[in-house]
């Protein structure tokens, strides 16, 4: 093949025009008819499309009948975890209300010990001030400040 075409090529380059020069250009009588590919004789096997090609699957309603039961389903799920976490956040504030009591009166112990770790500070800085007397309250108008009250001062 590469060998008819150098041939070819050669016999192209050395074209002439009538006035000599050199050309590329193939004259019309030179040029030979096109040979078009054809079958072969008795034609080509029938090709066999639906081969290989198996079933199409489910049809669309069981499709969407499958979707629908697997989120009902995932849905029914969900709502039975809702209720057993809630069922142990239930037990665990009964539990931690059942011990509030017993936690209140070791806040109250606590906090009674710090007033009176306070009033004792308070006592050994204030000792050489005459006229002071240890845990009374600095603010003498009741007109303008909040009366204590136990949220607001331990003491009362």
């Amino acid at each position: 093949m590469m060998a008819g075409r150098v041939s070819m090529m050669l016999r192209v380059s050395q074209r002439r025009l009538a006035s000599g020069k050199a050309t590329t250009h193939i004259p019309y009588n030179e040029l030979r008819a096109p040979v078009q590919d054809m079958p072969p004789p008795g034609g080509y096997p029938e090709v066999i499309a639906t081969r290989g090609i198996g079933p199409r699957g489910p049809p669309g309603w069981a499709i969407w009948l499958g979707a629908t039961f697997a989120t009902v389903f995932g849905l029914y799920r969900v709502g039975e975890g809702n209720r057993e976490r809630n069922a142990a956040k239930k037990m665990k504030r009964e539990a931690r209300m059942a011990i509030i009591p017993y936690l209140q009166a070791e806040e109250d112990v606590r906090a009674h010990a710090l007033y009176l770790a306070r009033l004792d500070d308070e006592a050994r800085v204030m000792k050489g001030v005459k006229g002071w007397k240890v845990g009374e309250s600095v603010y003498h108008n009741t007109s303008i400040w909040m009366p204590a009250t136990p949220t607001n001062n331990p003491k009362y």
